[in-house]
């Protein structure tokens, strides 16, 4: 890796619609197996530096400052010019999370883990559907391509819907729900607004995944994100706006070159 932001490729036509359609694509191999076997380290070095010798599960928010192999998939080759192509160029990261879930006993989940991404964007705006405002990234470094690992489970086309009902039991999951099946180094790219939740791991396996959220920088971000700034003083232009950089608060808002280099990539 160079570090270099490029935008050669991104959506095809046909990966746009279905995008469109469906609020999802699943790319296969986004990561080669020399990058899926250092995040994995880099995973299993944060799990045991939070939880030691517990083995619990672990949701860690604003993780990239744990261990700068994260910092590679911010602007990652695959992956990136998807985002850029559905969000365009003033963008940044406001959100992510790195997830460890071992195997658990029982058959389901015992509580209800449906949901939208964005908070109290879906609250305080009032339109139908909600806009798109952001798309989120996740990279599994396990094998969940078989169902009950712990798969992230979505409803196609539900990111037009803007509310899910509940059902009665307050457990069982909603219909035209779909496991995403994903091996190691596969990517899911989604609509923030998708309706989706984690199903609960019965396997025995350990079900690892990191998670990139990006979205307009004149939104404000929702992690604290902490990171070295020796590790900052290394980074591209790019990356730099991707973590949320600027000159002044107005280049949020009408923002120079120096704001987004991402602009003359796009």
């Amino acid at each position: 890796m160079t570090g270099q932001t490029t935008l050669a490729a991104g959506l095809s036509e046909r990966d746009r619609l279905a995008f469109e359609r469906d609020g999802f694509l699943l790319l296969e191999g986004a990561l080669p197996p020399d990058r899926i076997e250092l995040l994995t380290t880099a995973v299993d070095r944060v799990w045991w530096r939070h939880l030691g010798e517990a083995g619990e599960a672990l949701h860690l928010l604003a993780f990239l400052g744990e261990d700068e192999a994260f910092l590679e998939l911010l602007d990652w080759p695959v992956t990136f010019p998807i985002v850029c192509d559905l969000l365009g160029w003033n963008i940044f990261m406001y959100h992510c999370h790195l997830d460890v879930h071992p195997p658990v006993s029982g058959d389901g989940p015992t509580t209800w883990g449906w949901h939208q991404d964005g908070g109290r964007q879906n609250v305080d705006l009032d339109a139908h559907p909600r806009p798109r405002l952001s798309v989120k990234v996740a990279y599994f470094l396990s094998d969940v391509s078989e169902a009950r690992r712990g798969n992230t489970l979505i409803i196609p086309g539900s990111h037009r819907w803007d509310v899910l009902p509940r059902p009665e039991d307050g457990l069982t999951n909603p219909e035209g729900v779909v496991p995403i099946l994903a091996r190691p180094g596969d990517a899911l790219v989604f609509d923030r607004r998708l309706w989706h939740s984690r199903s609960a791991n019965c396997s025995g396996i350990t079900r690892k995944a990191l998670f990139y959220a990006y979205t307009y920088r004149w939104i404000r971000p929702r992690d604290n994100m902490p990171i070295d700034p020796t590790w900052v003083d290394r980074l591209t232009p790019a990356r730099r706006q991707l973590l949320g950089a600027a000159t002044g608060a107005i280049g949020y808002w009408l923002p120079s070159d120096d704001d987004v280099p991402l602009r003359g990539t796009i």
